[in-house]
């Protein structure tokens, strides 16, 4: 099947100017009650300007709906926003709701850190129309620590009007890894004169998800059922070697100018591929221009082994120490099955796992693009992972650390694989 979808990037460039980290209200911590009974919630997500803007529109629609509820919100880009929650954590001080990814999880979870919400789930948080297939990614121990919002799964992007620039056809359908490398290499090539100077895509090898489909299409996983790895050392230093050749003929965007830029770098034009979450497509089309885009699925050395599975991302989870659960229950049923809500979201943050939210959404233009290729994807979908062991988060922190390192060549590809699995090994205990 031909899996292309294409969009036509709408011109927003004030949305992706996002800080590392903007409060909306007032950051972390427990909700309060005041005198006259009212109460306050903390919520924290991550994300970007957009999805900012999409919140600010949810939060004041759930205010007005329940008069006395006041949000107090706050939000980062991905590794600000685990920092502050670690440190909220061991404070005691985590927000009474606060998304959370399944690589945390277990941490969070089993620590105490986070309450189950089984005893909400039915009553007041309604999860009745969830594909069965994802809620084993929401437990731990047979307890449900996490609300998904929506699934996602990954695609990759190319800028087609930036190829087009440049002289490069952008392939009409899923390439093997080789034939992708391949392909970035030949817009290194090409783009080397263009101003701003454009590379294949940004470096795919330090990202864990990614790594997760490779390993995913062998037959291996990020984790073995012993909570240890479960790959070998041999595996990481074939993925992670894929990155020199590219960093030498412009394939990958050298880590100087990836880590100059304030967005990413397709967005900005200095890439024109990225493998990345399908939902994605919305952040890049807004993010600037007015390009056209293409969306396959990723690479893989066989048809019959993509290693795609629907995640349940974008999990929504309670502070044990929360001072309101009922209320903090109700708002992350609002979040996640409201159709108004639905409506705001779209197809931004993936596709809805609420039946209500996903047919609230109106699917035209880029939210029918995503919901094609999501449909495609269900089709040969894996499983969903259980979550992954304590420790997981900052695992995937060190796997990203080390391949950047490695790439700005602060240490050896050799040291790097040793270094990644003693500290691994250290993270998971």
């Amino acid at each position: 099947m031909n899996s292309t979808t294409r969009t036509r990037r709408r011109a927003a460039g004030a949305v992706v100017a996002a800080a590392a980290l903007v409060l909306t209200g007032c950051s972390g911590g427990t909700g309060s009650g005041g005198a006259d009974g009212d109460v306050t919630l903390t919520f924290a997500w991550w994300g970007d300007a957009s999805r900012a803007d999409r919140y600010e529109q949810v939060i004041a629609l759930y205010e007005d709906q329940n008069p006395g509820v006041t949000i107090q919100s706050s939000y980062g880009g991905w590794g600000d926003y685990w920092t502050a929650r670690n440190t909220e954590a061991a404070g005691g001080s985590l927000p009474d709701v606060f998304q959370m990814d399944v690589a945390y999880l277990r941490q969070y979870g089993a620590s105490g850190q986070i309450q189950p919400l089984d005893d909400y789930l039915g009553d007041t948080i309604d999860i009745s129309s969830f594909p069965e297939s994802i809620l084993p990614a929401t437990q731990i121990d047979g307890q449900t620590f996490g609300v998904p919002t929506q699934t996602t799964t990954f695609g990759t992007f190319f800028n087609d009007d930036l190829l087009a620039e440049i002289g490069v056809e952008p392939p009409t359908e899923a390439q093997t890894w080789d034939e992708y490398d391949a392909f970035l290499s030949e817009v290194g090539a090409a783009g080397a004169d263009h101003d701003p100077a454009v590379s294949g895509s940004n470096q795919y090898t330090q990202i864990w998800s990614v790594f997760e489909i490779w390993l995913l299409q062998q037959g291996k996983s990020l984790y073995g059922p012993d909570g240890g790895l479960g790959f070998t050392e041999a595996d990481l230093t074939a993925w992670w070697e894929r990155a020199t050749p590219l960093f030498e003929d412009g394939g990958f965007l050298a880590p100087d100018r990836a880590e100059s830029l304030e967005s990413d770098a397709l967005s900005a034009r200095y890439s024109a591929s990225e493998i990345s979450f399908y939902n994605f497509l919305v952040r890049f089309s807004e993010g600037s221009g007015g390009d056209e885009f293409s969306m396959v699925m990723p690479p893989a050395d066989s048809a019959d082994q993509r290693g795609l599975y629907l995640k349940p991302g974008l999990q929504l989870s309670m502070s044990a120490q929360s001072e309101h659960p009922e209320e903090a229950a109700e708002f992350i049923d609002f979040i996640t099955n409201d159709p108004q809500v639905g409506e705001i979201f779209g197809m931004s943050r993936g596709v809805p796992t609420s039946e209500s939210a996903r047919d609230a959404v109106q699917a035209e233009g880029m939210d029918a693009e995503i919901l094609e290729y999501w449909e495609q994807v269900e089709e040969i979908a894996i499983d969903a992972p259980a979550p992954p062991p304590e420790g997981a988060g900052s695992v995937e922190a060190e796997f990203t650390r080390i391949a950047q390192d490695i790439a700005f060549g602060a240490t050896t590809l050799d040291e790097g694989v040793e270094l990644f699995f003693t500290n691994a090994a250290d993270l998971m205990e």
